[in-house]
């Protein structure tokens, strides 16, 4: 099963040490371009930045509805 995730799941996940229960639960986990910043680039030597750099089953992927996101970026932030 193919699921997509936002930051505070891959962060939390890993700071606890089970980031790879999302491996175990989904075949494919995808996240849009805003919680790789977060994650990855903003994260840098934070939990969660080298599990998501480094892991396979991790796609990112485009948001294809722009439209949605600057509604819901109303009540929740960009990598949620």
């Amino acid at each position: 099963m193919t699921v997509v995730s936002d930051s505070t799941t891959l962060i939390s996940l890993a700071k606890i040490g089970q980031f790879e229960l999302l491996r175990d639960l989904f075949t494919e986990i995808i996240i849009p371009a805003s919680v790789y910043e977060e994650v990855v680039n903003k994260g840098k030597g934070k939990q969660g930045q080298q599990q998501v750099k480094n892991s396979s089953w991790v796609k990112l992927k485009p948001v294809k509805n722009r439209l949605a996101v600057q509604a819901l970026k109303t009540v929740l932030g960009e990598g949620e």
